[in-house]
């Protein structure tokens, strides 16, 4: 009976200890991840599906009111089950050259995001296809996981970090989107 007793007291002090090392480890994640909230755009080259260097913040030289970035992969169960959504998102942004879009296929392979491009209907919203095979959106823009989106203004200033997958055609979006233009048309 003593040692039922010393081995239940046991396992509840071994799972309160995890519970402590949890919280601890939990809580500098938080703090880390408060610091890596993007307050500008970052500089930043990644490469285009040709193979060229692309700057982000050439974007802006040419009158863009809104960019949006987003972070997907070929890998990512969750990305593609979101991209086909996201992609009927942005077709709402054709004939709007001012709204652009950079789509970064994360630590991808090149082969298989032409592939997967073929596969699903590309809207003509003003969209460039990036990969990231160096890391600049863990090293740079402080992204962990994917998918993720972020939205810059005129001024390069961050207005919304989306974490994780969206439901993109939800009404939200449209209104948040409208939102967003008219506030970065402000800062032309």
């Amino acid at each position: 009976m003593l040692n039922r007793i010393i081995v239940i007291l046991l396992v509840i002090a071994a799972a309160v200890g995890y519970s402590v090392y949890q919280k601890k480890t939990l809580e500098g994640q938080l703090e880390h991840k408060q610091g890596a909230i993007l307050a500008k755009l970052p500089q930043a080259t990644f490469e285009t599906l040709d193979g060229r260097p692309f700057d982000v913040q050439k974007v802006f030289e040419d009158r863009t009111s809104l960019l949006v970035v987003h972070y997907w992969g070929t890998w990512c169960g969750p990305c593609e089950a979101e991209l086909p959504d996201l992609l009927s998102f942005l077709k709402r942004f054709e004939g709007q050259p001012e709204v652009k879009f950079l789509l970064v296929a994360v630590n991808d392979d090149k082969v298989k995001v032409e592939k997967h491009l073929k596969t699903i209907a590309i809207p003509k919203a003003n969209i460039t296809w990036l990969l990231d095979n160096k890391n600049v959106h863990r090293d740079v823009f402080g992204t962990t996981r994917v998918p993720e989106t972020y939205v810059f203004s005129s001024d390069m200033t961050t207005l919304r970090k989306y974490v994780g997958p969206q439901e993109w055609n939800k009404t939200m979006f449209f209104q948040t989107f409208d939102e967003f233009i008219q506030i970065s048309t402000r800062k032309l």
